[in-house]
């Protein structure tokens, strides 16, 4: 059996082999490729539209895919602005290209890469295009080409064009972040009742479940969960919608309604919405209320029906907040 004999790291001078780093960086991704920073590597039209796209600056990791790679990863970053061009169409159809970043390494075993200008300063990692990929492809391993490289962007192009307006977003981060917070509102909290009654607006509910929360500086995404165990709807056909929202972010709405009859001190109810909100960049590192909403479409045949949180009512919200790739 073959041993690389210098792990990583063992001090007094001994030379630790590039594989050996490479796989530390392997272990550090966890063997996820991809973006770092939820911005990173964004590709973007020409600030005048033209025949190229621009990436910004970030960082990556990059599984290594040549022969004897395995378990090894390239980490790099782009510190400046690259442009890559892009050649038009002719008039007979339109084409697809891949934006991708791409390590060509000419000291893996059997690879196609030419030795760089320095070998002590590369370059090694480029933006590239991949021209001609199947429209709709989002990675790189479809192409089955072999390359150490992740996926940026695709733009698709009609025919006889030559200048790039849009792109299709297809970076992913490597290791997204997440966190997770549950809150609780038990039935000891509700010493009074707390009644939904209006047509014609959301309003918080229940007011003693509205609680500020901490949004990491990193969140792009919320997921929010809220259960309501123990609801009181009182008369028959008393319907609405609820909804989740965070600081000025509001969720779609998910309906409830009372098909039969309910009896004059109402019947208990389990409810449930659930939301993805979008974390604008202005409320990112900031403390922003938690809520659950409600309104109700019909107060019943009576015209009196209500929606009530009481002593028995238990509210849970859980919150996760997680770190994906934003345009």
């Amino acid at each position: 059996m073959a041993v690389d004999p210098v792990p990583w790291f063992v001090g007094g001078g001994a030379q630790h082999s590039p594989e050996v780093a490479r796989q530390l960086a392997y272990a550090a991704f966890r063997g996820n490729e991809g973006v770092l920073g939820s911005g990173d590597l964004l590709v973007r039209p020409l600030s005048v539209p033209g025949a190229g796209v621009r990436v910004l600056p970030g960082a990556c990791a990059i599984n290594n895919r040549a022969a004897g790679g395995e378990y090894q990863a390239y980490s790099g970053r782009v510190t400046s602005q690259e442009v890559v061009a892009v050649s038009p169409t002719g008039s007979g159809s339109g084409r697809s290209d891949l934006i991708v970043m791409r390590v060509e390494d000419p000291f893996m075993p059997g690879e196609p890469w030419q030795d760089p200008e320095d070998e002590a300063i590369g370059p090694y990692l480029f933006a590239r295009r991949i021209a001609g990929v199947p429209s709709g492809t989002r990675t790189v391993a479809e192409l089955g080409l072999g390359y150490s490289a992740i996926a940026l962007a695709r733009i698709d192009l009609g025919p006889s064009t030559g200048t790039v307006t849009s792109v299709v977003d297809l970076r992913r981060v490597a290791n997204p972040r997440r966190e997770r917070r549950v809150l609780v509102s038990s039935p000891l909290l509700f010493p009074e009742s707390d009644d939904v009654t209006s047509l014609s607006e959301y309003i918080d509910w229940p007011d003693v479940h509205v609680q500020p929360v901490d949004i990491p500086l990193w969140a792009t995404q919320a997921k929010v969960v809220t259960h309501v165990g123990g609801a009181l709807v009182v008369h028959d056909k008393t319907d609405g919608f609820l909804r989740n929202r965070l600081g000025t972010q509001l969720g779609q709405g998910t309906v409830f309604d009372t098909n039969a009859a309910v009896p004059s001190d109402g019947v208990d109810r389990t409810l449930l919405t659930a939301d993805e909100m979008t974390i604008p960049s202005a409320m990112r590192g900031t403390t922003q209320d938690i809520a659950l909403q409600a309104i109700l479409t019909q107060r019943g045949t009576s015209g009196l029906g209500t929606l009530r949180a009481y002593e028995g009512t238990t509210v849970i919200t859980d919150i996760e907040f997680v770190e994906i790739a934003e345009s």
